[in-house]
């Protein structure tokens, strides 16, 4: 009896759990887009046809355009100019039944011509050198001919144009903003069009990545088979081949207290769409570290999925010992690279040297790239094959000059690119950490250069040939089996 007591009195501490269907984006938003006041009235319509564009390409908003505005605005009797401020957005959006308000106002544009390297190095050739009396004469001419020149565009083929704003999502319903994110272009090149055609190009992009953050995807996992998942939401709410979303479980609400509170569901992968039909899509578990199943919440993922960290590696060939720091592209797809730089130590032999002075250790710094192709790929384990392409530098000093009464000793550079082939393999340990084990084998060994070199301000050529002794020049030739073994960290931008 006194067990079902304990039980009863748990119960009512604890409150009995309610799993929380998952929330689902089943409707557009209706949005509305405003520019505001500003004497730069022409770059502010551009740049709201823009954000209208793009959010109307995201496929996840009704928008509304200025011919169905006007017509609202005529029936209301209302004016509007096509500049507003933030009260006035709320009063036309209230009109037209938007559920929201993006409002767009520009702080900054200019375009100025600006010289180019060469012609500043020109001018700097051609200032002629003057005393005192020469420089204020030249200064006074100078503002004459500046005061003259005011509005001609000395430099029309070389455009500098900048672009700031500021860009708030208002909450029709209720006048507050939601959110907002800046804009900044800035370009320079060419005549003033292409300058500026750059430069919105720059805006585009940024619309488009801030449009797609304010109003993310929510979606529910239909069914589960293996590998493979059904989604709800298609086409019809701009679900695209390559959407990324983040599964999670369901929310549970709990009375605690004679209080009711929600417990956050748990994450426990990440599923990528493949292909989809109007209202419903097929996507691919990209990694998971628990069961996924259907009902689950699918919240979608706009930065994308990156991974990075360190390894270390060494050759047996040539005792070469290096730390790598990398970053992967697409690191759970079938294919997929690898950005790095390495810094380390490699030994180097000179052929008429003796057994004792035979090697020498050389600093190594390098940076290169990996493609890799994934042959057996699933949640917890991958293995593949990989091509690297490092590029190392090479330094160390040389053996000076004899003879010189200085003994000038200097630091030399040679830089070596060693194509490699081999297999990659890489273990989650938790949901966002990874081994990674790898072994290659150096197809080749080219010295870029062929011969040790230094540089010297005082000397004419940019690139002077070491000087060795009669041990002969320190030779590095990559060569055998490499092996390495490092982490990686998974995160979401």
């Amino acid at each position: 009896m006194k067990i079902i007591y304990f039980v009863i009195t748990i119960i009512l501490c604890i409150g009995l759990a309610q799993e929380v269907a998952p929330e689902v984006t089943m409707e557009r938003k209706k949005l509305i887009i405003l520019s505001s006041e500003n004497k730069d009235s022409d770059i502010s319509k551009k740049i709201t046809q823009i954000a209208s564009s793009t959010a109307t390409q995201l496929n996840r908003y009704d928008v509304m355009d200025r011919s169905q505005l006007d017509r609202i605005l005529n029936e209301q009797k209302l004016q509007h100019s096509g500049v507003v401020n933030p009260d006035q957005a709320i009063e036309i959006g209230k009109v037209a039944g938007a559920n929201e308000a993006l409002f767009i106002s520009i702080t900054n544009f200019g375009q100025k011509g600006v010289p180019t390297e060469k012609q500043e190095e020109k001018d700097e050739e051609e200032e002629p050198e003057t005393g005192l009396f020469g420089w204020i004469v030249k200064e006074v001419v100078k503002a004459e001919i500046d005061k003259e020149m005011e509005n001609v565009e000395r430099y029309p083929n070389n455009i500098h144009t900048v672009i700031d704003g500021e860009v708030r999502l208002i909450n029709v319903e209720t006048g507050e903003s939601e959110a907002s994110f800046s804009i900044h272009a800035d370009h320079t090149g060419g005549v003033k069009a292409k300058s500026l055609s750059e430069a919105l190009k720059q805006v585009r992009s940024q619309m488009y990545t801030n449009l797609k953050t304010l109003y993310k995807l929510s979606s529910e996992i239909l069914d589960v088979r293996g590998g493979d998942v059904t989604l709800l939401l298609g086409k019809n709410m701009g679900v695209k081949p390559g959407t990324l979303f983040e599964i999670i479980t369901r929310e549970e609400k709990r009375v605690v207290r004679d209080r009711e509170i929600t417990i956050p569901g748990k994450s426990v992968g990440f599923v990528e769409v493949q292909t989809m039909s109007m209202d419903a899509s097929e996507g691919r578990v990209l990694r998971k570290w628990d069961d996924i199943e259907p009902g689950y919440q699918a919240q979608e993922i706009t930065g994308g999925i990156f991974a990075g960290g360190i390894s270390g590696i060494y050759g047996s060939g040539n005792r070469n010992m290096r730390l790598r720091v990398f970053g992967n592209y697409k690191p759970f797809h079938r294919f997929g690279w690898t950005g790095y730089i390495d810094i380390g130590t490699v030994t180097s032999y000179r052929e008429y040297a003796s057994n004792s002075d035979l090697e020498e250790q050389n600093f190594q710094f390098g940076l290169g790239v990996d493609l890799n192709y994934r042959l057996i790929r699933t949640s917890p384990f991958s293995l593949g094959g990989i091509l690297s392409f490092p590029f190392d530098f090479h330094s160390r000093s040389d053996d000076g000059l004899y003879g010189n009464e200085n003994n000038e000793v200097h630091t030399v550079i040679l830089p070596v690119f060693s194509p490699r082939v081999g297999i990659q393999s890489e273990i989650m340990v938790s949901p966002s950490l990874d081994l990674v084990f790898r072994g290659e084998y150096v197809l080749l060994s080219k010295n870029l250069d062929n011969k040790w070199t230094y540089s010297d301000d005082d000397e004419e050529s940019s690139s002077l040939s070491a000087h060795w002794d009669s041990r002969g020049e320190p030779k590095i030739k990559y060569s055998g089996f490499q092996f390495s073994i490092g982490i990686r960290s998974v995160f979401i931008n």
